[in-house]
C-alpha cells in the first residue's frame, strides 16, 4: 500500500502575544491623536496610519516590535532557522475598520524586500468582526476536474481571537472579509512587515 504525500506545503504560524492588554492599551491611546486615512494605492474602504506622517510620529513602533518579539523567537524555532539569523521589523502600520469596511487581496512584497509579515489583532471579534483570509490565486486545482470530485479550496480563515499574531510569508496572498459587526466597534490590527540577514 501507498501513503499521499505532501509537496511544498505552505505556512503561517499561530501565536498569542503575551503583554496583549497592555499593547493594546498603549495603541489605542496612541490612535486617539493619529490621523488615519485611506491609502490611495490600496483598493479597500478601511482607514490606516500607513505611509503617513501620523504613522511615524505617533506610535510606539519599537515597543510593539519588543512585545512580539518571542512570536518570532518561537516562529524561528519551529521553522528551524539558523539561531543567527536576524529577523528586523522594517515598518508597521495600524488598520481600523469600521461596519462595511474591507481589504482587497494582497500580498507584502514589495520595496523594502520583507521575508515575513504579519497581523496582530489588537481588538478584534471573532463572532462579529471582519475575518483575515488567506487567499491562493493559483487555479492548478480546477484542472482535469479535479475540484469537482476531491476536496479543495482556495481560502483558509485562522481562527484567531483578539490578541493573537499571524506571521507569514510575505507573498501569500491574504485579504479581510467585509466587517459586518453593526455595534459600532471597529476591527482593529497591526500590520508589520520583517527582513532577515
Amino acid at each position: 500500500m501507498g501513503k499521499v504525500q505532501t509537496l511544498f506545503p505552505k505556512w503561517y504560524y499561530h501565536g498569542e502575544v503575551e503583554k496583549h492588554k497592555h499593547l493594546k492599551d498603549m495603541l489605542i491611546y496612541e490612535l486617539g491623536t493619529a490621523k488615519l486615512s485611506q491609502p490611495s494605492e490600496w483598493n479597500c474602504t478601511m482607514t490606516s496610519s500607513f505611509g503617513s506622517d501620523t504613522n511615524d510620529e505617533d506610535f510606539s513602533w519599537q515597543m510593539f516590535n519588543n512585545y512580539i518579539s518571542d512570536n518570532l523567537r518561537e516562529m524561528t524555532m519551529q521553522l528551524g532557522g539558523k539561531p543567527t539569523v536576524n529577523i528586523k521589523m522594517s515598518e508597521a502600520w495600524l488598520n481600523v475598520y469600521k461596519q462595511g469596511d474591507y481589504q482587497e487581496i494582497h500580498t507584502h512584497c514589495g520595496g523594502d524586500n520583507c521575508a515575513f509579515s504579519c497581523a496582530y489583532f489588537v481588538q478584534y471579534d471573532p463572532e462579529k468582526d471582519g475575518k483575515f483570509v488567506f487567499y491562493d490565486p493559483s487555479q492548478d486545482t480546477h484542472q482535469g476536474y479535479f475540484s469537482r470530485h476531491f476536496p479543495c479550496t482556495n481560502t483558509w480563515f485562522p481562527d484567531v481571537n483578539e490578541g493573537d499574531i499571524i506571521i507569514f510569508p510575505s507573498y501569500l496572498h491574504h485579504q479581510v472579509s467585509p466587517h459586518k459587526n453593526n455595534t459600532g466597534t471597529a476591527r482593529i490590527t497591526v500590520s508589520a512587515n520583517f527582513t532577515i540577514s
